[in-house]
C-alpha cells in the first residue's frame, strides 16, 4: 500500500469517525420538544416553542468544532496537502454532516419516542427537527433537515486549513517532493599507455 492510499485511508476513516461522534453529540444533548394528545392524531406542543432553534443550534455549535477537527485530519497526511487536500476537505466535511444527521436523529428518537401510541390527553416527547424554511433537504428514510447547515463544517474546516497553510514555513507544505531521477554517468574507458620499448633496461 502507497503512502497516498494509506493517507486516502486515513483521512477517509477520519471524516465517517468525525461524522459518528458529531451525531453523537448533537443527540445527546439536543433537547426534546414535549407536547400533548388533544384528538387522536392531533397534538399540541406544551414545551417550549423555541426547542427546534436551540436543536439547530447546539448542531451549529457542533459542526464548527467538528470542522476544527476535519481540517486538522486533513492536514495531517503531507502527501494530501495542497488543492487536492482541500477539495476532499471540503466534501468530506459535507459528507460528515450528512452523517452526523443520520446518527444524531436516530439518537434523539430512541431519547425521545414521540407521540406514537401515546393516548388523548397523554403527554409525549418528541425528537426536535433541522428543518429551517426555505432551506430543506430530504435524505431519505424520513430524515431531513436543513441544506444551509452542511456549509457550517466545511467553512471552519476551510478557514482552519488556511491557518494552518499561512502558519506553515515550508514552500511545499512539507508535502515530501518526488524522488529525483538518478543520472547514472558513463564510465569513461581507461586508456592504457603502452610503455616504450626503447626505455626498457
Amino acid at each position: 500500500m502507497t503512502g497516498r492510499v494509506r493517507s486516502l485511508v486515513f483521512v477517509s476513516a477520519g471524516v465517517v469517525l468525525v461524522g459518528v461522534v458529531w451525531g453523537l453529540i448533537w443527540g445527546l444533548l439536543t433537547p426534546g420538544i414535549d407536547g400533548r394528545m388533544v384528538a387522536p392524531n392531533k397534538a399540541v406542543a406544551t414545551g417550549d416553542t423555541t426547542t427546534d432553534f436551540t436543536a439547530i443550534g447546539v448542531y451549529f455549535a457542533v459542526a464548527m468544532i467538528a470542522g476544527v477537527i476535519l481540517a486538522l485530519v486533513f492536514w495531517m497526511p503531507p502527501k494530501l496537502r495542497g488543492p487536492a487536500g482541500v477539495a476532499g476537505l471540503a466534501f468530506g466535511a459535507i459528507a460528515a454532516g450528512i452523517i452526523a444527521v443520520w446518527v444524531g436523529d436516530l439518537v434523539a428518537r430512541l431519547r425521545f419516542p414521540g407521540r406514537d401510541g401515546v393516548p388523548v390527553d397523554g403527554d409525549f416527547t418528541q425528537a426536535p427537527s433541522l428543518r429551517m424554511s426555505d432551506a430543506y433537504l430530504d435524505i431519505g428514510g424520513g430524515i431531513g433537515f436543513s441544506w444551509a447547515l452542511l456549509v457550517v463544517a466545511p467553512l471552519t474546516a476551510l478557514l482552519t486549513y488556511l491557518v494552518l497553510v499561512v502558519m506553515n514555513r515550508s514552500g511545499d507544505l512539507g508535502s515530501p517532493d518526488d524522488p529525483a531521477p538518478v543520472v547514472s554517468r558513463r564510465s569513461r574507458p581507461t586508456r592504457y599507455r603502452t610503455p616504450d620499448p626503447m626505455t626498457r633496461q
